[in-house]
């Protein structure tokens, strides 16, 4: 701990909640409804038993959050005119830096909402990965895969933070490069629930494939992707046309035994022998 941090006051205070508010460094951007229900109401049962962390704002009277962003919104929702905080005094500098360490060391977020944390500390506040390592007690190689799923589309980005996919499919689709293999393995993740080793197995398959992949279809056709896009949207489902001079292929996707029925119906073919 360096000499400016252990000289760090804090006292605890009973503050109108209307004078506090929310710090933009706080890496949690999403609170669960339901959970923030049954804090608030165990705080009108037994209380606040453990008081937000904040500081005071200069030149203003106003409590800035470091930590307990949560328990300050249940608060709100129990209807507390005022509520105990503890006032840490602190530079805008290192409230912010606080704000992300202590909430990553002590809230349940997201790996999305980690990441961006870790990202914030790194681009902003010149944090080696080395030094947030140790700041929030994970190796260097856990941080380092945190910050490596920002790399991600945001589509992929998404299911992460809703808990569509792990962060072991993350790590199995980071695996592989490019946005057009990353979202081709995250589809197959979504569409046929594997769990992370086969999606890690699906992984190296897309990889030997795409290697393999001086095929005949290398030149891309906008024609051809045109006339794909128009017959997807005449079925409602993924089609891929493949050509090379007057030869090619024509893929069309279903997903499930109802959906090639479906299909079979629009091209007046039934589906029994």
């Amino acid at each position: 701990m360096d000499t400016q941090e252990s000289l760090i006051l804090e006292e605890l205070l009973e503050v109108d909640i209307d004078l506090i508010t929310t710090n933009p460094y706080q890496p949690r951007r999403y609170f669960n409804e339901g959970e923030l229900e049954d804090l608030a109401f165990s705080i009108q049962s037994v209380g606040l038993l453990h008081p937000p962390l904040v500081r005071r704002v200069p030149d203003a009277n106003r409590y800035e959050i470091i930590s307990g962003e949560r328990r300050y919104r249940a608060a709100q929702l129990a209807g507390l005119q005022k509520m105990q905080v503890l006032v840490r005094s602190s530079s805008n500098s290192h409230s912010a830096q606080a704000a992300l360490i202590e909430n990553i060391q002590r809230v349940d977020l997201n790996p999305i909402e980690i990441a961006k944390a870790l990202h914030s500390l790194v681009e902003e506040f010149g944090f080696s990965q080395d030094e947030l390592a140790q700041r929030i007690g994970k190796k260097r190689s856990t941080v380092a895969n945190y910050l490596r799923l920002l790399g991600l589309p945001k589509n992929i980005q998404e299911s992460v933070m809703k808990d569509v996919i792990t962060m072991g499919h993350a790590k199995a689709i980071l695996s592989l490069e490019g946005d057009e293999k990353q979202n081709l393995l995250h589809e197959l993740i979504v569409r046929d629930g594997l769990n992370v080793r086969e999606a890690e197995e699906t992984a190296l398959r897309i990889a030997e494939k795409a290697k393999r992949k001086a095929l005949v279809y290398t030149d891309r056709d906008f024609f051809l992707e045109e006339l794909a896009e128009k017959i997807q949207a005449k079925l409602g489902t993924r089609v891929l046309i493949q050509g090379k001079g007057k030869r090619g292929r024509i893929s069309i996707d279903y997903y499930s035994f109802d959906d090639l029925d479906r299909l079979l119906g629009i091209f007046g073919v039934g589906g029994d022998p």
